[in-house]
């Protein structure tokens, strides 16, 4: 299994990296005019906000295409994998969700709740699925007493 790259991982970096620009920025334009400072602060800020913007998509599982993704590799030791983006962001938007969706979560929940009545057969579909994967992937658990 290769390294993992979860968001939070990085989040006491980014917490510390946050402070140290800020008494950074503080120490090496305490000198300039505070126009110039003004300007610097703004500048910093509108770039950090554009990058942002360029990885988005891999950050928060946007839609990205390959081409877009191998651009955004600045550096040759950066390993996130653009083998899973699709060629055109046309090609993300050709499955649909069935129409009723909510209405047979809303049948499933009546007849959870509702003990008379039956259980639609979309949901009593998913149970039987859900409960044959279960029972496919369940190991026998040794409940004898250990010596």
């Amino acid at each position: 299994m290769g390294r993992q790259l979860f968001l939070h991982h990085y989040m006491p970096a980014l917490y510390f990296s946050i402070l140290v620009f800020g008494v950074s920025f503080d120490l090496l334009t305490i000198r300039l005019k505070q126009k110039k400072r003004i300007l610097i602060a703004i500048l910093t800020v509108l770039t950090f906000i554009i990058v942002y913007r360029q990885f988005a998509p891999l950050t928060y599982g946007e839609p990205w295409t390959k081409k877009a993704c191998l651009n955004h590799k600045w550096r040759s030791s950066w390993d996130f994998d653009c083998v899973q983006f699709h060629e055109n962001l046309s090609d993300y938007y050709g499955t649909r969700i069935e129409d009723n969706t909510i209405g047979k979560f809303q049948n499933a929940l009546k007849s959870y709740f509702a003990k008379d009545r039956e259980l639609p057969p979309e949901v009593g579909d998913i149970v039987n699925i859900v409960s044959d994967a279960i029972g496919k992937n369940q190991n026998p658990i040794d409940v004898s007493p250990v010596s």
